[in-house]
C-alpha cells in the first residue's frame, strides 16, 4: 500500500501534459484576457497614458514657442514755460511688441516636442513591460507557493494515515511506545508543514488578486512539462535585449536631452524683440508713430545653462550604456538558465522518482521487520524534499522561458510594437 501511495504523489506532479507545440501560449498562465485586461488597468500604465496626453500638449507648446504680444500704454502730464506762460499738455504713447524666436530656435523646439512624444510612447511600452513582467513574478511564485502546498497535503494525510495505523497496531501490542511517539511527531511535523504552506499560498493569492484584481487564479492549475521555446534562443536573447522597453526608454531619454542642450545653446542668442508705437505729445499738437528693436545682449548666465545641459546630456548617454550593459548580462544570463532548466527539471525529477523507490523499499523492509520506523521517516522526508526540488524546478523552468519571451515580446503582445 505504501509503494502506490507514493508513486502515486510522485506522479501527481510528475506525469503532467506536454505543450501541444513549443510555440504555444503557455498552458501555465491565465487567459489572455485577464492579463490584457489587468495590464491596462494598472496604475503605471494608466499614468504613462497621462503623459503621453501631456506630452502631445507640450509638443502643440514648444511649436507656438514661448514668446506672446504684449501691450503698452504710457500717460503723463507735462508743464511747460511758453512765452505766454505755463502751459500743461496730456501726453500719451501706445505700443505693440512681440519677441521673433529665431528660425533654428524653430525648428529645435519641433523636434523636441515631436522626441517627447516619442519619449511618452516608449515610455508606455516600458510601463506596459513593468506590469507584465511584475504579474509573471507573482503569478508563478503562487503557483510555486499552490504546487508546494499540495505535495504537502498529500504529505500530510499520508502521515495521518500512517499514524492510525501505528495506533491500531499498538492497541494490539505489536508497535512500540517509541514507534507511535516517532509517527505522532511526524504527523504532528507534517500538518504543520501542510498549513504553513496553505497560508502561504493564501497570501501570495492575496497579494496577486490586490495589484492585478482582474486575474482569478484557478482552482487547479495546469502544470506543463518544461520545454525549450519554439524560437532560436539566440535570437530570442538578442531581441529581448535589443527591445527592451526600458533601454529604449533610456535612449530615448538621451535623445531628448541632447536636444535640449542644442536648445540651450541656441538660446545663447538672444531672441530679437520687434515693436510699433504710436502716441500724442503737447496735448496732441504733436503725433508720434515708429517702430523700435531691442536685443538682449547674453551673458554668462546663458553660456552656464548652455554647459548645464551639455553635461545632462552626457549623464543620460551614460545611463544608457550603463542600461544596456546591465540588460546584456540579465539576458545572458536568462537565456543560459532557460538552456539549463530543462535537463535541471529532468535530473531532479529522476533523482525524486529514485527516492521514492528507496522510500518505498525502506517502507516494505519495515514491514518485513528489517528496518525500524525511524529509517522509514528518514526515507520519506528525503523523498518529500527531492519531490519538492523537483516541483521548484518545473516551475523556475516554467517561469524563465515566460520571461524570455515576455522580453523578446513574443508573450501577451507586450514587445515594442504593442
Amino acid at each position: 500500500m505504501r509503494t502506490h501511495r507514493c508513486l502515486g504523489l510522485f506522479a501527481f506532479l510528475l506525469a503532467l501534459p506536454v505543450l501541444a507545440a513549443p510555440g504555444d501560449y503557455p498552458a501555465e498562465l491565465p487567459p489572455i484576457e485577464q492579463v490584457r485586461a489587468a495590464i491596462d488597468d494598472s496604475p503605471e500604465v494608466r499614468a504613462a497614458l497621462a503623459l503621453g496626453q501631456a506630452s502631445l500638449a507640450e509638443r502643440r507648446q514648444l511649436a507656438s514657442g514661448p514668446h506672446e504680444w504684449s501691450t503698452r500704454v504710457d500717460y503723463q502730464r507735462r508743464r511747460a514755460d511758453e512765452t505766454s506762460g505755463r502751459a500743461r499738455f496730456n501726453e500719451w504713447e501706445v505700443s505693440l511688441e512681440r519677441p521673433l524666436r529665431l528660425p533654428g530656435k524653430a525648428q529645435l523646439d519641433r523636434r523636441l516636442g515631436d522626441q517627447r512624444v516619442a519619449e511618452a510612447s516608449v515610455a508606455l511600452a516600458d510601463a506596459r513591460h513593468e506590469a507584465s513582467k511584475r504579474l509573471l513574478t507573482l503569478w508563478y511564485q503562487w503557483l510555486r507557493e499552490h504546487d508546494a502546498a499540495e505535495v504537502l497535503r498529500s504529505q500530510a494525510e499520508l502521515g495521518a494515515r500512517e499514524l492510525a495505523g501505528i495506533a491500531r497496531r499498538r492497541q494490539l501490542g505489536d508497535a512500540s511506545r517509541l514507534e507511535a511517539l516517532q509517527a505522532q511527531a511526524a504527523a504532528t511535523q507534517a500538518e504543520a508543514a501542510a498549513r504553513l504552506a496553505s497560508e502561504r499560498v493564501r497570501r501570495t493569492e492575496l497579494v496577486l488578486r490586490e495589484q492585478f484584481p482582474q486575474v482569478s487564479p484557478p482552482a487547479n492549475p495546469a502544470r506543463p512539462a518544461p520545454g525549450l521555446p519554439g524560437f532560436d534562443l539566440a535570437a530570442l536573447a538578442e531581441s529581448a535585449m535589443q527591445e527592451d522597453p526600458g533601454l529604449r526608454l533610456a535612449r530615448a531619454a538621451a535623445l531628448r536631452s541632447r536636444l535640449e542642450s542644442e536648445r540651450a545653446d541656441a538660446e545663447r542668442r538672444a531672441d530679437p524683440t520687434v515693436g510699433v508705437r504710436y502716441g500724442a505729445e503737447r496735448g496732441g499738437n504733436e503725433r508720434i508713430i515708429g517702430v523700435y528693436v531691442s536685443i538682449p545682449i547674453g551673458g554668462e548666465a546663458r553660456r552656464a545653462a548652455a554647459d548645464a545641459n551639455r553635461a545632462r546630456a552626457d549623464t543620460f548617454e551614460h545611463l544608457a550604456d550603463a542600461r544596456l550593459r546591465r540588460m546584456s548580462g540579465e539576458i545572458r544570463s536568462l537565456r543560459s538558465a532557460v538552456e539549463s532548466d530543462v535537463s535541471r527539471w529532468q535530473v531532479a525529477e529522476q533523482a525524486a522518482q529514485a527516492q521514492a523507490q528507496v522510500a518505498e523499499r525502506v517502507a516494505k523492509a519495515n514491514q518485513l521487520g528489517e528496518t525500524g520506523l525511524a529509517e522509514v521517516l528518514l526515507a520519506r522526508r528525503q523523498a518529500l524534499e527531492a519531490l519538492l526540488s523537483a516541483s521548484s524546478a518545473r516551475v523556475d523552468a516554467l517561469e524563465n522561458r515566460s520571461l524570455l519571451l515576455l522580453g523578446a515580446g513574443r508573450l501577451w503582445n507586450s514587445g515594442p510594437d504593442d
